[in-house]
């Protein structure tokens, strides 16, 4: 799977030293001449996204953090995970995540088609709260796309999610993302072992700009 360029891996294929090392690294990459406080608290912060992502079984987690064309900061994560898959259909596996996944009002699906086959593409909105318990803490909007695609030779189902606060760069993330699903490739002979806002007019508008992309 090629990773879209400008993402930083945050090392879940390293053990924990080398871990450690690579997100200090990131670390003083993104504050070369900042305070040892601002490299200590983003190490923190990237580490505990490592952590997490692990928790969720993912084999690869990555940020992205890029100044535009119009001097804006720009901000993404990208997660990809392996979870099994009974069903050896990939087209009956699609539709019926896509049945599923359609059921939640929020979430916008498309069906997509990939070189290794079907997928299905989701898009939603979330709200990320600072505090889940209290409704007047900060709170920041975040766009999520995830793609589904079955991987019946591994036995698998890959799921890469990217999720980003930078709303108006959603379709340029999303066209990476539509890049990495059209480049993967799948080894022959694999086996398995081994707040809400998908309703409105913009998004829908970003629904019709993905759409293009994948096809």
């Amino acid at each position: 799977m090629d990773i879209p360029g400008g993402f930083h891996s945050l090392g879940l294929d390293l053990d924990d030293e080398e871990r450690h090392r690579q997100l200090w690294s990131i670390a003083e990459e993104v504050w070369p001449h900042g305070t040892d406080f601002q490299q200590e608290v983003t190490f923190h912060a990237y580490r505990e996204m490592a952590e997490l992502a692990l928790a969720e079984q993912s084999f690869y987690a990555g940020f992205c953090l890029a100044e535009t064309t119009d001097a804006r900061m720009t901000t993404a994560s990208l997660l990809a995970r392996l979870d099994p898959l009974d069903e050896p259909d990939a087209e009956l596996s699609a539709r019926g995540l896509f049945e599923n996944l359609s059921a939640n009002p929020n979430n916008t699906v498309e069906q997509v088609r990939a070189p290794t086959g079907p997928g299905v593409l989701v898009l939603c909105g979330l709200q990320w709260q600072s505090d889940p318990e209290d409704d007047t803490a900060p709170s920041l909007p975040l766009a999520r796309a995830d793609v589904y695609l079955p991987l019946p030779r591994m036995g698998r189902l890959l799921v890469l999610s990217l999720t980003t606060p930078s709303l108006p760069d959603l379709p340029f993330y999303v066209s990476l993302l539509s890049k990495t699903v059209h480049d993967l490739t799948v080894s022959s002979g694999t086996d398995a072992d081994g707040r809400p806002g998908g309703g409105d007019k913009g998004s829908n508008a970003v629904a019709d700009h993905v759409r293009a992309d994948f096809g």
